[in-house]
């Protein structure tokens, strides 16, 4: 099996903690129409590459994929389904911003017929959080949206939260997952606020508008969300995601198996036959890039070192962790780097040890960039 993912860079407004590449324009602008003619073709031009490959999950992810008129998004999606190996039971997921989930969107997205997964950023379910964070709907917004979900029969949806800035109060947390909670959300996605470079956040912080809180306050909040969610039978099946009963998201799953996938759009990655790519993440760039029929800006082909670091990586995001017995298999020649690193005294304590698994527990999880880091080879 193999995954595409679509990305589509236009926003209304850039939210003031997100440093993805989005272009703020308007839906009728000549951006747009070029854009969509961009990605056709270079799902054409590619289409060689994964002809054996049997695609099994598509994702537009951005930006705001929803930003599109139901037109093109299946002219985008036929292309795909023109050119490549499509499996009959695909999983389509579409983000959309719950400003954009009207009756009539609904029902045009209904009636295309592929799309049978989405995926929304309510970020928070307080007027007062939504406005801190820089967004543009409102909790009326998020509720319209979870009833058309209903309406429609969307029943594999997720919904991404924001915790960890300093407005947030714990009281808040308890009162916002007990709502997704009753009102059935099969999928949330719990992001920790990182204030990256190059976003208006980050200016904000060096003014002192605003304030960065420390490990203790993340902590807490992040333990509180990942009590309330087991508590309410959610299993916590990736770093940041929970799910009610194995509603995985079978997209972002094989990313973390090592399932190849082609990316369309600016700034988009690929990963297939041990070769990493990558787009021009300009939008005048990337149409050039097209224009020129050049697959990608760039490449790199992975080392045995960037393969192991990759796996550990990816594996130690997951509830399963790494399999030991395919770590022997696989990468034999890091074995010894890898329990000399496991059995630190200062690390040893972050993992739990299960059969033929290695796996952070929640402590480990909460600072596991630092505790991955140090099994890089």
């Amino acid at each position: 099996m193999s995954g595409i993912y679509i990305h589509v860079p236009f926003c209304e407004s850039k939210c003031g903690y997100c440093d993805f590449y989005s272009l703020r324009t308007d839906k009728d602008s000549v951006f747009v129409t070029n854009f969509v003619n961009s990605i056709v073709n270079e799902i054409k031009m590619k289409s060689y590459i994964f002809d054996s490959h049997t695609i099994s999950t598509i994702y537009f992810g951005g930006g705001t994929p929803s930003f599109l008129p139901i037109e093109a998004l299946e002219r985008i999606f036929r292309a795909v389904y023109e050119h490549y190996n499509v499996e009959k039971d695909i999983e389509c997921t579409l983000e959309i911003n719950p400003e954009h989930a009207t009756d009539s969107y609904f029902a045009g997205l209904k009636s295309l017929g592929f799309v049978n997964r989405l995926s929304t950023g309510f970020q928070a379910m307080d007027n007062d959080g939504l406005r801190y964070l820089g967004r543009r709907h409102t909790v009326d917004d998020n509720m319209r949206y979870l009833s058309l979900c209903n309406k429609y029969c969307f029943n594999n949806f997720s919904v991404d939260y924001i915790f960890g800035y300093e407005t947030l109060t714990e009281s808040e947390i308890e009162r916002s997952f007990r709502l997704l909670i009753q009102s059935g959300v099969p999928h949330i996605s719990a992001y920790s606020l990182g204030i990256e470079e190059g976003t208006s956040f980050m200016l904000k912080l060096r003014k002192g508008i605003i304030h960065k809180m420390d490990d203790d306050f993340f902590l807490s909040q992040f333990n509180l969300i990942h009590h309330i969610l087991e508590s309410a039978g959610y299993c916590h099946y990736e770093i940041s995601n929970y799910a009610l009963n194995d509603m995985y998201s079978r997209h972002n799953s094989s990313y973390w198996n090592f399932v190849p996938y082609l990316g369309f759009g600016p700034s988009a990655h690929s990963y297939y036959n041990g070769i990493r790519s990558w787009n021009e993440r300009y939008l005048n760039k990337y149409f050039k890039q097209i224009e020129m029929r050049k697959e990608y800006c760039e490449s790199e082909t992975l080392t045995t070192d960037d393969m192991f670091n990759e796996y550990v990586m990816l594996r130690l995001r997951t509830r399963k962790g790494i399999s030991i017995s395919h770590l022997e298999r696989v990468f034999p020649q890091y074995l010894n780097h890898f329990y000399k690193i496991l059995h630190r005294s200062d690390l040893i304590g972050y993992f739990d040890i299960n059969n033929d698994y290695i796996n952070l527990n929640l402590d480990g999880i909460f600072i596991s960039d630092h505790i991955i880091s140090e099994f890089f080879v």
